[in-house]
């Protein structure tokens, strides 16, 4: 097992050595040598004699010996070899048992806290050898999450880490197979991991929403997700849901593979990889978001740079007053075999930028799936990805005049308050494209000259997703049912309230997640002493106070749901449903125009003639939905996932300011479920343990007496 050492404290197996070197070093005096009789220093007839070779002076050391042995009866010489055995023999043993000690297996904390931070490239390239038709089985992955002091892009901060690295290891499966992660909490916040897109039908208690589905797992604690990933396929991703924590390096990429992934290829490729995008953020995170949800502050803080599968080279002399270290930043490299597709899986999985895409010299960049939706292809040449969502593209390695590109993702700085980023901040990040042979792959960094390709891709002036620009349309296609049960009006905005506190809002809701006593426990316990407040339809304002928790519930078995956001901000919000997809019927800029106007009847009650099936014949279907500033969305899911399913905005400072809700699928099931014992042993600790690394309260703002002043 390779042991891997950074500048830490000593760590058990360290201590033994040193400890082991302090037992040798007790009885010896100021120069190291060791002194076996106690005696007068400088006494010749007690003093062993070889340890005066120390001085080197050898025939001295000879004439002092026999002398000593002139001098001394026969009696006293075979006391001191006696003594000299009686100790020298004991010191040897133990150093022998401390030494055998040290040798032990490190311990996986060990192991965390001295890994690199740096995950190889390789590890974000999918196993090219996989068997899409393997029977399912049962995937485990054992996680440390740990604290440690990390440098992206050479500037030093705290960070969340999952075994010690950054970012988080690849979960790879089948479509079919069951995933078990094994969740030991050695971080002083508590925390809770969401699987971004994954169903969770059935497990709905798996979701990690930390105060939706689950109390957080406190420090010192484990948890152990285990759920079953069926009727979906496509790239996902895991996160922190407790506060920010996925600002600090609490994300990873998650590959379900269909069963027919092999053969079922609109565009032929040869390799598989995931490209994360993400935003960084320099000053702590938990301090930011304290920072943002105090009296009178309005806007988000703007990351000082952006990363690429958490690698950026920053410049340390734009950072004096920092930590900073600009050696050994090689960029991510992309080994790509000449001639041949390439899929390319990119995921944003920062907080607040939208990023826009693009490879030098390459004009098409096709995309083949959105969100696990798989779509026909389209030619692209640039993405647009807003926080949560994803995209996969292939790319063919044809161009003949280099072999080395520049693959750019650049925040769309059109979405901060100010278009200048904090310290001189670097608002786009590279990664390395390299045409290589077959016999080439994974060379290292330094061997790689770079690219001296140049961009084409020009700034965009605004915040908007990129269906809004091109046609994406499953494949194969995925109608929307024609009629809708319901029909909910959520106007969403940021607000400034009592205090001149600045929280999100959907329809005067600001929501607080209950740590203590999370949504869907209440719900259970609710159901279960038949409370007719939870067994209601529609809003359950006699369950919860709406004010903090707008609770909306669909009691039937497969009910159609509309959810018509009217955004009511300047800024740009991508929503994300957990649970299941969201057909996107239409978008635009300014209030909703109605149903009418795009052939609905109203409230989405059916076509108002047949000729105008074409807004539900094959609108894209996804997860995340942007829906731009000042502008409209009209979604539709069907409510068929049993379960409590949050629905909130995935900027994750206006998420954390309270821009969410909730949605209750199918009580009839959830009648009979019974809350796992795990789940409910993550709530028998503190709420001062569980709210460690969560939003402070409001309440600490009133007054203002936490701030100096009123």
């Amino acid at each position: 097992m390779t042991i891997y050492r950074s500048s830490q404290p000593l760590s058990p197996m360290e201590k033994s050595h040193d400890e082991a070197g302090k037992l040798f070093s007790s009885s010896s005096d100021g120069d190291g040598s060791l002194d076996f009789t106690g005696g007068e220093e400088g006494n010749d007839a007690t003093r062993h004699p070889l340890l005066a070779s120390r001085s080197g002076d050898i025939e001295e050391v000879t004439s002092r010996s026999d002398v000593v042995r002139e001098r001394q009866p026969w009696w006293i010489n075979v006391a001191f070899i006696i003594s000299c055995f009686g100790t020298v023999f004991p010191l040897t043993l133990l150093a022998l048992s401390l030494d055998l000690q040290g040798r032990s297996e490190p311990s996986p904390l060990e192991i965390a806290l001295g890994a690199p931070l740096r995950r190889p490239d390789e590890d974000y390239v999918l196993d090219p050898e996989w068997d899409f038709g393997a029977p399912n089985q049962v995937r485990t992955y054992d996680w440390i999450i740990v604290d440690k002091e990390g440098d992206p892009d050479g500037v030093v901060k705290p960070m969340m880490t999952i075994n010690g690295q950054f970012p988080g290891p690849l979960v790879e499966v089948n479509e079919g197979d069951v995933v078990e992660v094994n969740v030991q909490n050695s971080a002083v916040n508590s925390t809770a991991i969401h699987w971004h897109g994954i169903f969770q039908n059935g497990t709905n208690w798996m979701d990690g929403a930390a105060g939706v589905t689950q109390c957080p797992i406190s420090p010192g604690a484990s948890f152990r997700y285990r759920f079953n990933v069926t009727g979906q396929a496509g790239t996902y991703f895991y996160h922190g849901h407790q506060g920010v924590q996925a600002l600090s390096g609490l994300v990873g990429p998650f590959v379900v593979h269909s069963r027919d992934e092999a053969t079922y290829q609109p565009i032929p490729y040869s390799s598989d990889r995931v490209v994360l995008l993400q935003d960084w953020y320099y000053d702590s995170d938990s301090g930011l978001m304290r920072e943002l949800l105090s009296p009178g502050v309005e806007d988000a803080p703007i990351p000082n740079t952006a990363l690429i599968n958490g690698v950026n080279q920053a410049d340390c002399l734009d950072h004096p007053s920092r930590a900073c270290s600009d050696t050994g930043k090689s960029l991510p490299i992309l080994d790509l075999a000449r001639g041949q597709g390439h899929r390319l899986r990119f995921l944003n999985v920062g907080g607040f930028a939208w990023f826009q895409v693009a490879v030098d010299e390459h004009d098409s960049l096709p995309v083949i799936e959105a969100d696990g939706t798989t779509v026909e292809p389209t030619s692209e040449s640039m993405l647009i990805i807003a926080p949560g969502q994803r995209y996969s593209t292939v790319l063919t390695a044809n161009q003949s005049n280099t072999e080395t590109f520049w693959l750019r993702a650049r925040m769309i700085k059109a979405c901060f308050a100010s278009q200048t980023l904090p310290e001189n901040g670097i608002d786009e990040a590279k990664a390395i494209v390299r045409y290589h042979a077959q016999d080439m792959r994974h060379e290292d960094h330094e061997s790689s000259s770079l690219p001296t390709t140049t961009s084409k891709l020009q700034y965009i002036p605004t915040c908007r997703d990129l269906s809004s620009i091109t046609s994406l349309s499953p494949s194969p296609a995925k109608p929307a049912p024609e009629f809708a049960d319901h029909s909910w009006r959520i106007r969403v905005n940021l607000a400034i309230g009592d205090w001149r506190l600045q929280r999100g809002v959907m329809n005067s809701s600001s929501f607080r997640p209950n740590l203590k006593s999370p949504t869907l426990h209440r719900v259970l316990d609710g159901l279960t002493s038949n409370n007719e407040s939870f067994i209601q339809a529609g809003i359950l304002n006699s369950a919860f106070d709406p004010e903090s928790e707008l609770v909306i519930s669909h009691t039937g078995v497969s009910e159609t749901v509309d959810i018509i956001l009217q955004n009511m901000d300047e800024n740009a919000h991508p929503f994300h449903l957990h649970g299941t997809q969201m057909w996107i019927l239409g978008a635009g800029h300014g209030y909703f125009p109605g149903y009418n106007v795009l052939g609905l009847n109203d409230d989405g009650k059916g076509l108002q003639f047949p000729t105008a099936s074409g807004v539900i014949e094959n609108p894209l279907k996804r997860d995340t939905v942007t829906v731009e500033g000042f502008g409209w969305a009209l979604l539709r899911f069907v409510a068929d996932n049993p379960g409590v399913w949050l629905f909130h905005c995935h900027v994750i400072w206006h998420s954390e300011a309270g821009m969410g809700m909730q949605f209750i699928s199918r009580i009839d099931s959830m009648k009979v479920w019974e809350l796992p014992d795990e789940s409910k042993q993550l709530c028998e600790v503190s709420e001062e343990e569980l709210r460690k690394g969560a939003p402070p309260r409001d309440e600490i703002f009133f007054g203002f007496n936490h701030d100096g002043k009123r």
